[in-house]
Formats: structure tokens, C-alpha cells, sequence
């Protein structure tokens, strides 16, 4: 069996992000957040009281936050856009693809309680297709932290760049595994592989905090003889196009798990690449075209195919199948 990475302690990403926040406002001064209503949700209370003078608040008004942001990254700042990211990238949608990613504004776009993390908030609060609206944009990246400590790092890494785009850092709210190194570098466009076999059969691709469940599908996977690999995938955009090329050459398929509409999200980005160099098996694991509804996360993962067991049967029906019909 795969040894599952150590669980260090359970938190959401958004915790994450507001120690890298603070960290990071500490080593560059120019960082500015922008509120909106939610900064109790985001953790956002110690970076208020630690820079008081940097903590810009606006009330419920995404819009007019986007465009405040952009004007200030225009002058030299580096604000952080943090709110809900259903809010966060339908209702400002305009301002960002204008005021921000027109002007190449260096602006870190913070969309919390993504996915299905939200629970009994429903569908109005429930982003299933950010990864889709932000990716589609020009100049704008996407980073999707799989736990705290990548949150935490991701944020870090982003702000102290000196060349720092539109950026959009995707997190979610329920308290999930955090199991990566406090002490590693976060790069976008870098994922990382979790080796269960030298030549799998089938390569799970996750983002998020699925992927530690994914690990866990792989295990039972692996005892039932399937040789299987994970990757967290951490960004959406840019790709890793080494890590996705590299097991074209010795899957027999994908399987791409993500928080979002099947439709646009990580499996469709992945799907383009693949196509480029003749295509891949792919079956996509997300919510299927439709809004989500109100439970607890774990009840929402089970309801929509998306927890261990699921994640696991899915994969394992796709590596039978080609195996019986004797495809590489």
C-alpha cells in the first residue's frame, strides 16, 4: 500500500492564505487589501490590525472593489482582491476583464469557499465555474492550494514576485487534510506527483482539496492491483505541461478531479494540451452541468460522485475497460 502523506492538522485553505498575507505584507509594504463585507470569513483580522493604513474597506461592492484595485496596482500597489469567489468572478467579472487583465494589472484576485466547500449556503454561494471564467482570460493565472500550508505558501509566493500578473488564488472554506511541508516553495505552474507506480495504468489529476481524497482512492486502487499516480494539480494556468506530456507517454488514461463544472475547468485545460500531442483518454470527475444544493460538504462530494470511493471506482472502471479492450 502507498503511504498516505502525514496529516498534520485539519484547516481550510483560507487559513492558509491569511498567514501568507500577513508574512508577506511584513517583506513588501506596497501589499494593500481591499474588504468587502467578508473579512471575518477570510481571517482577515490580523492583517487589519497588524496594517491598519493597508486595510481598505468597501462594503458589499465586488464591482467597484475590482476597479479600486486595479487603479491602485496601476500606482505602484499590490492590492489583494479577497471575497467569495462566486462573487468575486461573475459579479466583477466585467472589471476584471477590463480594468485588471486589460492593463496587465498586478492584482491577486482571492476567491474563498469555492467548490462545494460552501455546504448548506447552496448554489448561490457555491462557485462551480470560476476555474472556467478566470482561465479564459488573457494574462490571468489561476492557483488552486491543495491544503493550508500550499494556501499559505502560494500567497507568499505570488505577492513577493516582482513580476506578479493578474493572479487568482481559488480556496475553499470546510477544514480539509493539511499534509504539505510548511517549508516548501510554492511555483506556479509546477505540480507535484505522488509515485505509486513507475508505469501506471491510470493518473488521477486533482486540485484542491480533493486531492488528498484522491490518494486515498489510489490505495484502495493500488490493493486492488491497478497501478495508479496522483497529481495535485495546483494551477489551472498556467499548466504543467511537462508533468501532463510526461504520462502521455505511459498511461493508458486520465482521470481529472476537481470542485468545478466538468465543463471548462482543470480536465477541459488538460484536455486541450493533450490534444495538441494526440489526445489521452480523459474522464472528468466534477458537478455535471448543473447548480449545486445545500449540505455539508461531505454529504455534496458523496451526492455528486466526488468523494474516495467514488473517485476510485471511477478510475478503476476506466483502467478495466481499456485493458479488456487491450488500448495503451
Amino acid at each position: 500500500m502507498f503511504e498516505l502523506p502525514k496529516v498534520l492538522n485539519w484547516e481550510s485553505t483560507r487559513q492558509g492564505f491569511a498567514r501568507g498575507l500577513v508574512e508577506a505584507a511584513r517583506e513588501d509594504e506596497r501589499i494593500v487589501v481591499i474588504g468587502l463585507d467578508v473579512s471575518g470569513s477570510l481571517f482577515l483580522q490580523e492583517f487589519k490590525q497588524a496594517f491598519p493604513e493597508r486595510f481598505i474597506s468597501l462594503g458589499i461592492a465586488e464591482q467597484n472593489g475590482a476597479a479600486v484595485a486595479a487603479g491602485l496596482a496601476m500606482n505602484g500597489l499590490k492590492p489583494v482582491f479577497a471575497t467569495y469567489a462566486t462573487f468575486a468572478t461573475t459579479r466583477a467579472l466585467d472589471q476584471i476583464r477590463v480594468s485588471i487583465c486589460y492593463n496587465d494589472a498586478p492584482v491577486l484576485l482571492v476567491g474563498a469557499h469555492a467548490g462545494l466547500s460552501v455546504g448548506p449556503d447552496g448554489a448561490t454561494h457555491q462557485a462551480l465555474e470560476d476555474i472556467a471564467t478566470m482561465r479564459v482570460l488573457p494574462g490571468m493565472r489561476v492557483a488552486i492550494p491543495c491544503d493550508s500550508n500550499e494556501a499559505q505558501a502560494a500567497t507568499r509566493s505570488i505577492l513577493l514576485s516582482e513580476t506578479i500578473g493578474p493572479t487568482y488564488l481559488r480556496l475553499g472554506r470546510a477544514a480539509t487534510e493539511n499534509y504539505t511541508s510548511p517549508t516548501a516553495d510554492y511555483r506556479l505552474g509546477q505540480w507535484q506527483a505522488y509515485g505509486i507506480s513507475s508505469s501506471p495504468e491510470v493518473v488521477i489529476f486533482a486540485c484542491g482539496g480533493l486531492v488528498y481524497p484522491s490518494l486515498r482512492a489510489a490505495n484502495q486502487m493500488r490493493a486492488a492491483g491497478i497501478a495508479v499516480e496522483v497529481v495535485n494539480v495546483s494551477s489551472a494556468k498556467p499548466l504543467d505541461a511537462e508533468v501532463v506530456i510526461r504520462y502521455m507517454r505511459i498511461a493508458r488514461a486520465y482521470v481529472v478531479v476537481e470542485e468545478h463544472q466538468s465543463i471548462g475547468g482543470v480536465g477541459s485545460a488538460i484536455a486541450e494540451l493533450t490534444a495538441q500531442y494526440g489526445g489521452k483518454h480523459i474522464e472528468f470527475m466534477g458537478v455535471a452541468d448543473s447548480f449545486g444544493e445545500s449540505g455539508t460538504p461531505e454529504e455534496l462530494l458523496e451526492a455528486y460522485g466526488l468523494a474516495s470511493d467514488h473517485i476510485a471506482s471511477r478510475a478503476a472502471a476506466v483502467a478495466n475497460t481499456l485493458r479488456m479492450l487491450g488500448i495503451d
